[in-house]
């Protein structure tokens, strides 16, 4: 199918004109043997039977990079694979005259595979470990928290209810037809009238909104009971995998707003605020534009240019409490650990004798009296703190705004896990090629 040129012999690579394109410069910064030895080999790896396939494992890893490197859609992505022989090249193959790779799911099919498999921390050990000569200073890090947010539209509790019952009607549609049933009489042209006018309301009052969803709620709890009686009625009918879950998160979301509309429960612990991602929860960061967030939290550590995810979690976290495990991520990956810039919430008591024990330099404002030394720590804490606010903020906005982090188009949580950290991964590896690429022309001027 195509002629795999990226394995050619040693001593023909500085040959090749590749290896001086900035995709070049890139692919000898990621070391994709180590990586590709991280994940599973495929039935079809194992055995050598079957259809071969466009890319091998590492030729994944390396689409998955380019996604993030040239910021493309899964589509755009296809066709510029089929028309750049550098990026066949950086994907391991390169196409005959007139072939064309067809199959626009080829990244999400590479994303769910490595989402299945994906440890994050033995793949960052393993860059820490072949970057570590690149990197000065691994004994100073910066650590802090931020959300990446999923792509879904924002959430209010009447949009929602309103979706379940969408979804609803159209599973209640199904089984009666699968039973041969005639349509239900169900007036959903009503309460989609009424939604609809609530939606075109420029000022939308607290008494019009639990209204409408108090009504709505009880039309949704008439389809669920509808979907009950033709299930129990037929047994044989049975709904697929996908529609199973769905009116489980149905019923699930039905029960937290019913609480709230109808009980006494102001707030609803794990609240859903999408259908088609449950998993996603509220983020509240408390920032003037945006004081709340949808998506992953990641707390991230920083060192000499290059971030590691921490920790991440759909579910809000306190990241102060993370501020020891972000010093004892950075001894393990680079061995030492002796300054390490924060925010002020990192600055709890717990954390600060922790630093003190550990003979660890901070950016925290001092308790009490200082000593001798005072003038000199306050210098050490004015560096850091200045690092913090521009290098660690910097990579926040770099990596939204040019790595694909700004909103997470992925389908599934395993699949926004893995956009994220290659997302990270593409960052980290312009940096260490750049940082390379300058280090052989200051050799070559000396």
């Amino acid at each position: 199918m195509y002629t795999n040129t990226i394995t050619q012999p040693t001593a023909q690579l500085p040959e090749d004109p590749f290896w001086q394109t900035d995709l070049g410069k890139l692919y000898r910064a990621v070391p994709f043997d180590k990586l590709t030895a991280l994940i599973p080999k495929t039935k079809r790896e194992q055995s050598g039977k079957g259809c071969i396939p466009w890319l091998t494992t590492q030729g994944c890893i390396a689409l998955l990079i380019l996604k993030h490197y040239l910021c493309l859609s899964d589509s755009m992505l296809i066709e510029r694979l089929n028309t750049d022989w550098a990026m066949q090249r950086f994907c391991g193959i390169q196409l005959k005259t007139g072939q064309r790779i067809r199959d626009d799911d080829l990244p999400g099919r590479c994303r769910r595979r490595i989402g299945t498999c994906l440890d994050i921390d033995k793949w960052q050990l393993t860059l820490a470990s072949e970057w570590k000569g690149d990197l000065n200073h691994t004994h100073l890090g910066l650590t802090d928290a931020t959300c990446y947010e999923s792509y879904i539209t924002y959430p209010t509790d009447a949009k929602l209810i309103w979706k379940c019952c969408v979804q609803a009607t159209q599973l209640v549609t199904i089984l009666r037809k699968t039973a041969k049933l005639r349509r239900s009489r169900a007036n959903h042209i009503k309460h989609k009238a009424a939604y609809l006018a609530f939606s075109r309301l420029k000022k939308k009052s607290h008494r019009k909104n639990k209204k409408l969803c108090r009504s709505l709620l009880k039309y949704l709890d008439r389809l669920l009971k509808q979907i009950a009686e033709l299930k129990s009625k037929y047994p044989s009918i049975r709904l697929k995998n996908a529609q199973q879950n769905r009116l489980e998160t149905i019923e699930k979301a039905k029960q937290q707003q019913w609480k709230h509309y109808f009980g006494k429960e102001s707030k609803v612990p794990d609240r859903i605020v999408s259908l088609h991602k449950p998993y996603v929860r509220a983020i509240v960061r408390g920032k003037e534009t945006k004081p709340v967030e949808f998506g992953a939290k990641v707390n991230k550590v920083w060192v000499d240019g290059v971030c590691f995810i921490e920790y991440l979690s759909f579910n809000a976290f306190h990241e102060g409490i993370r501020f020891q495990s972000s010093t004892e991520l950075q001894r393990r990956y680079f061995g030492d650990c002796s300054q390490m810039g924060a925010d002020a919430i990192y600055a709890t008591n717990e954390n600060r004798t922790y630093c003190t024990i550990k003979g660890i330099a901070t950016c925290f404002v001092a308790k009490g009296k200082q000593g001798r030394e005072a003038e000199q720590k306050a210098q050490m804490r004015s560096v850091l703190g200045v690092l913090r606010g521009t290098q660690l903020e910097g990579s926040f906005g770099r990596e939204k705004q040019f790595y694909l982090l700004d909103r997470i188009r992925a389908s599934s949580q395993e699949t926004e896990i893995v956009w994220i950290f290659f997302g990270y991964l593409a960052a980290n590896a312009v940096t260490i090629a750049k940082r390379r690429a300058g280090s052989k022309e200051r050799k070559k001027a000396a």
